[in-house]
């Protein structure tokens, strides 16, 4: 009984210190300056995760909190659907006649979302001025949630023994739905377009802690942790 009340205190204290951060975190918003931001780009996979996906189209919200003068909060989400072919143009090895096949059949996509929490530092004594405007450089670092959903399906069962080849007899459809905690770092600048518009153009490297499976007789080994950058331009919006 007493490990049981010992426990319920813990959740309650846990619940109410989640509770005052929060108050916290909402006042500070208050009474900071606030915006939004519209985000678009493209995500370019990285390190394993290019062997499968090629660069695709991505768009997101950011809702920012200006901390200090040098100093914001940002909490974004974004979503991108990769999208390739490619599967269906690599070939495995049919070890019964020594013959490489390809899947004419395969297929594969993976649809992205996240919701990151990061700071973003400005370095004023670096702006720099292109004609009548003023760039100021900043970096970022955060945290995240990432979801994602990978499907593969297709492919040519390679592990047939009877002659010829079916090519009817496919692999089961894979659909791996996975949450997976990240980081990512970035840097960028932007740029005051008039009083409520800014532009911001950034690169940012993600690492996600999850995995994608191999399929080793197409010559795809595990992917582990999952690598991608981004490349926004985004429209800020003060209010």
């Amino acid at each position: 009984m007493r490990f049981i009340n010992k426990a319920i205190f813990c959740n309650i204290f846990t619940v109410i210190r989640i509770l005052l951060l929060s108050n916290l975190f909402l006042l500070q918003s208050i009474l900071a300056q606030q915006s939004f931001s519209i985000v678009t780009g493209a995500g370019i996979p990285v390190l394993g995760l290019n062997n499968w996906y090629s660069s695709a189209p991505i768009i997101g919200l950011q809702y920012i909190i200006e901390n200090s003068e040098n100093k914001k909060t940002i909490i974004e989400c974004h979503y991108q659907l990769y999208s390739d072919n490619s599967l269906s143009d690599r070939e495995f090895h049919w070890v019964v006649d020594r013959t490489n096949y390809k899947s004419p059949d395969a297929n594969a996509n993976m649809d992205w979302i996240d919701f990151i929490i990061k700071s973003r530092i400005y370095f004023p004594d670096k702006a720099r001025s292109i004609g009548k405007k003023q760039l100021s450089p900043f970096s970022s670092f955060g945290l995240g949630l990432y979801y994602y959903n990978h499907k593969v399906s297709g492919l040519i069962y390679p592990g047939q023994s009877k002659r010829p080849l079916d090519t009817e007899f496919q692999l089961s459809p894979i659909a791996d739905k996975r949450y997976a905690w990240g980081a990512n770092v970035g840097a960028g600048f932007e740029t005051i377009l008039n009083k409520n518009l800014k532009l911001i153009i950034d690169i940012n490297y993600n690492a996600a802690i999850g995995y994608l499976r191999p399929f080793e007789d197409w010559g795809i080994n595990k992917v582990m942790p999952l690598q991608f950058l981004t490349i926004g331009l985004g429209f800020n919006y003060n209010y």
